[in-house]
């Protein structure tokens, strides 16, 4: 039985135990569960003696992990492969709040000034340039520090004032940086995020700070970690993605592929959300999931919206992973969820619209409503966005194309 232990900061929160058939569990420590500030990993871990079985364990656990090709690249690069492997060797600074360990005793320690290492910035440039993975680099440059999850390579540091570094002693990251993608055709992946989030920001969303750091020939995405609180140390904020909320691995984080639907995800807020709170997160919910239908963003699935774990309440976390997808032909085309009985964006009207009020107990015409008010909302902002992202950033030129784009998407609504 091989086990790694988890711990919020030193106090330790349970163990992670993989069985000889590979077969995962998960268990709360005593000491935890008798903790006034105790919290659930995930809605679906609620507090409890009794343990969790392979499935909703790794729900949670292996959703922390890079995917596809990212952590394919990262298995071959440091020569061991699987979910436990990872988070033995990676799991210092995990997104949310917990720091995994296969010592018994917690790594953290309250932050030091002398207590980070600057990252080798040239090694990055160079990986980038040579079109190979920055997680791999940044994973041989600091242990327990690599890319967090999702299948886009990136990698977490400490910024400031324009410098890179890792943490020392389990210390938490603060931003995550995202680096050109280069396949499926994709082009100016960074100065389309942040047209996208600069975008969503304008519209009225709650969206993490970000900012590119431009360079003709490796530009960097920068955005502020949400999970993370800067005060007298930088403190860990807990957070669950809706997979892991749900008890969903990342191989199911699309509808189609058997993940949460519109509904699964609306009843979640519903259910869990803080009361105060409850009625803007729906409404917020569903403006997320117009906003991405017209701005042409068909990977706005369930890994890409979380819950926030804020004194004790859960609440919506911002927004984050805002990008045009559709703008690229090989990249997915279908719709990340099903609006009404279709995921072909071409094909939805009022009636799909009007068949998703149906079926989450809405007043008839509210997501039709929904649509064309963030309809407007765009328009109104996009041209001048444009204009002021590319003075801004004078290498970008995707964001003309991003902008008519949705000016189509808007007309065909």
């Amino acid at each position: 039985m091989s086990k790694l232990n988890i711990f919020f900061e030193t106090k330790k929160v349970g163990t992670l135990y993989r069985d000889e058939e590979l077969v995962y569990s998960f268990s709360y420590s005593e000491q935890w569960l008798k903790e006034e500030q105790a919290f659930q990993l995930s809605l679906a871990m609620p507090l409890q003696t009794e343990s969790f079985g392979n499935k909703v364990t790794l729900s949670f656990f292996e959703n922390l992990l890079p995917e596809g090709e990212a952590r394919d690249v990262l298995e071959k690069s440091q020569d061991f492969s699987g979910t436990y492997e990872l988070l033995k060797n990676f799991g210092q600074d995990c997104a949310g709040a917990i720091i995994i360990s296969p010592s018994e005793e917690s790594p953290f320690r309250k932050m030091k000034e002398d207590s980070k290492v600057k990252i080798k910035m040239t090694e990055i440039f160079k990986a980038i340039e040579e079109k190979r993975s920055v997680a791999e680099v940044v994973a041989n440059q600091g242990s327990g520090y690599l890319s967090i999850a999702g299948a886009q390579d990136k990698f977490v540091a400490i910024y400031e004032k324009g410098e890179f570094y890792l943490p020392k002693n389990g210390q938490p990251t603060t931003h995550i940086i995202k680096v050109p993608i280069y396949h499926s055709g994709v082009k100016e992946s960074v100065y389309n995020e942040y047209y996208c989030m600069r975008l969503a920001k304008l519209v009225g969303f709650n969206v993490p700070k970000c900012e590119v750091l431009d360079d003709a020939n490796h530009p960097l995405f920068v955005i502020e970690r949400y999970d993370r609180e800067v005060g007298e140390y930088v403190k860990r904020i807990h957070q669950q993605d809706f997979c892991q909320a749900q008890g969903f691995v990342s191989d199911e984080k699309y509808e189609a592929k058997g993940g949460p639907s519109l509904k699964n995800n609306f009843n979640l807020i519903k259910s869990n959300v803080t009361i105060n709170q409850r009625s803007k997160a729906l409404f917020d919910y569903l403006d997320w999931v117009c906003f991405n239908l017209l701005i042409g963003n068909n990977d706005s699935h369930s890994k890409n919206i979380s819950l926030l774990l804020s004194e004790g309440k859960i609440e919506l976390a911002p927004f984050y992973d805002l990008l045009c997808t559709a703008i690229y032909p090989k990249l997915k085309r279908n719709f990340s969820f099903k609006i009404g009985d279709r995921d072909d964006v071409s094909r939805v009207g009022k009636k799909q619209f009007d068949m998703v009020d149906s079926n989450l107990g809405l007043k008839e015409g509210t997501m039709a409503q929904k649509a064309l008010e963030m309809s407007n909302k765009l328009l109104a902002v996009k041209d001048d966005l444009v204009k002021e992202t590319k003075k801004e950033l004078p290498n970008m030129k995707i964001a003309n194309r991003i902008s008519n784009l949705i000016s189509d998407r808007c007309k065909s609504f």
